[in-house]
């Protein structure tokens, strides 16, 4: 098993509530879909392309799930892959978890899980525990 480390810059940000709102002109409990970009560098040098689903408490707290197509290199290695996440938001911090679903070109045979841990207004950390057949 091999851990590959990178940073995480949002690129854009793109939430709407399910009726076509922006997410901040909505208050209180809320579901709404969306779309970020994301480019990474470290150990993983690559564009990600994120499509999400989040759920919001009156607290302002949410719960999403997405999937993301990453493309770059890992380690060295050229290709795609799609990313599983479930995540939260709470008290200023992005927290979840993902799970390589699926891999083309040098990254074929991918497998892995990994987390991810983004406060607000600053980059992310990515940790992606994997193997690669």
């Amino acid at each position: 098993m091999s851990t590959a480390q990178a940073n995480a810059e949002m690129k854009s940000w793109d939430e709407h509530t399910w009726d076509g709102r922006r997410h901040d002109e909505v208050t209180g409990p809320k579901q709404t879909v969306g779309g970020m970009t994301t480019a990474y560098t470290g150990d993983l040098e690559a564009a990600g392309d994120l499509r999400f689903v989040m759920s919001y408490t009156d607290d302002g707290s949410c719960a999403s799930t997405g999937y993301e197509v990453v493309t770059g290199t890992l380690n060295g290695r050229e290709g795609s892959f799609v990313l599983h996440h479930t995540g939260d938001y709470r008290n200023g911090v992005a927290t979840g978890t993902f799970t390589v679903t699926s891999a083309t070109g040098d990254l074929t045979g991918l497998t892995g899980t990994g987390r991810l841990t983004w406060p607000q207004g600053e980059p992310g950390r990515f940790e992606l525990d994997y193997e690669l057949r």
